[in-house]
């Protein structure tokens, strides 16, 4: 579904991410967590587009969508909601994910072993 193979980047001179390697297979759910300044965000402004990677590529579903623009992505089933941000404020965090599940032709949050 989706993998990142050597993936770079960097604010100017500071690089940030150091040859990142991901792999989520469909129906995985996967978190991303570190302290302040690890590169969480930079990583996921990466895939998404906002942040052009410096080398490395970026597969989902089997296609290089590096080099593709932000919306390009998005219409390839990529997306991202940043921390502290409320889609719907007054929805719960289930409500707000369930809202995207209706473009999967779903209707409930997967669940995984947590």
């Amino acid at each position: 579904m989706l993998e990142v193979r050597n993936l770079t980047s960097a604010y100017g001179q500071s690089q940030v991410l150091h040859g990142i390697d991901l792999s989520v297979e469909p129906g995985e759910i996967v978190a991303l967590v570190g302290r302040n300044g690890m590169g969480k965000s930079t990583l996921m402004k990466s895939l998404i587009g906002v942040m052009p990677a410096r080398t490395g590529q970026i597969m989902v579903d089997g296609t290089d969508v590096t080099s593709l623009v932000t919306h390009q992505r998005v219409a390839r089933g990529l997306g991202y909601v940043p921390q502290g941000r409320q889609i719907f404020g007054t929805l719960t965090v289930k409500e707000n994910i369930e809202t995207g599940l209706i473009v999967r032709g779903k209707a409930e949050v997967p669940q995984g072993n947590l």
